[in-house]
């Protein structure tokens, strides 16, 4: 017998004011995230200008992108106004502008940015791949996607109503993730199979243990993505390059 799922108001978690804990996760979170990019970009992060992040939550990532000098303006949107939770210290001097859409449309014009992202949102949202679709319109250079990879050989079906009470709708392997992006007619130029930092595995436990796990899930990625993504969940980044590279200056 399959057993079924409970399934509540959907990303009801998000919704009310976040705990200091909460925020301090999503900052040390933020860290992983925002370096992600900026290895999937490269060296031609430096002639980024615009960003724009789909799905901002506290704004913690956009503040590391200005910390690590991709980008010199900066705009964050998401379903719940961002201005609630915002989270930007440590960010560098530049300008940031917040605000929601309705989480179908993006209110901007098409290629109204030299960089568009969505870090940890396509998992969330009942229509990826329309949201994909609007990423690639507003992006003048490159879109980035991550997701959190949860289907493997140790996934259960507790785990996934885990993942469910925290607005996961949508679950991908490797394969599947690249698929959806290829089925929206973006084609990859880079993907990355990223672990999380040892300040993120120890943030529930102690640095000893957060060490040593980082160490065992980085062996088993050195032994292959292929092989670790089949046994413990890993996170998935694309870089998509949708033809015209910013300008520097």
């Amino acid at each position: 017998m399959i057993t079924g799922f409970s399934v509540g108001h959907h990303n009801a978690y998000y919704e009310g004011a976040y705990s200091d804990d909460e925020r301090e996760w999503r900052r040390v979170c933020a860290i992983d995230k925002a370096d992600h990019i900026a290895d999937l970009i490269g060296p031609a992060a430096s002639a980024v200008a615009t960003v724009l992040e789909v799905g901002c939550g506290t704004g913690a990532v956009l503040a590391r992108l200005s910390a690590l000098g991709i980008g010199r303006e900066f705009t964050g949107i998401d379903v719940i106004d961002p201005r609630v939770h915002l989270e930007t210290e440590g960010a560098g001097a530049a300008a940031f502008a917040w605000g929601i859409y309705d989480g179908v449309t993006l209110p901007f014009a098409d290629g109204s940015f030299d960089l568009v992202y969505a870090s940890h949102v396509l998992e969330h949202v009942p229509e990826p791949r329309r949201l994909l679709r609007e990423l690639a319109r507003v992006a003048r250079s490159f879109v980035v996607v991550e997701v959190p990879c949860e289907l493997h050989a140790r996934t259960s079906h507790r785990a996934l109503q885990s993942t469910l009470d925290i607005g996961h709708i949508n679950f991908y392997t490797p394969d599947t993730f690249r698929l959806l992006i290829e089925t929206c007619d973006l084609k990859v130029a880079r993907f990355g199979t990223y672990d999380h930092s040892v300040a993120v595995h120890a943030f529930h436990s102690s640095r000893l243990k957060g060490l040593g796990k980082s160490v065992l899930r980085k062996l088993l990625l050195a032994l292959g993505p292929a092989v670790a993504t089949r046994l413990a969940t890993y996170h998935c980044a694309a870089l998509c390059d949708v033809g015209n590279p910013p300008q520097s200056g």
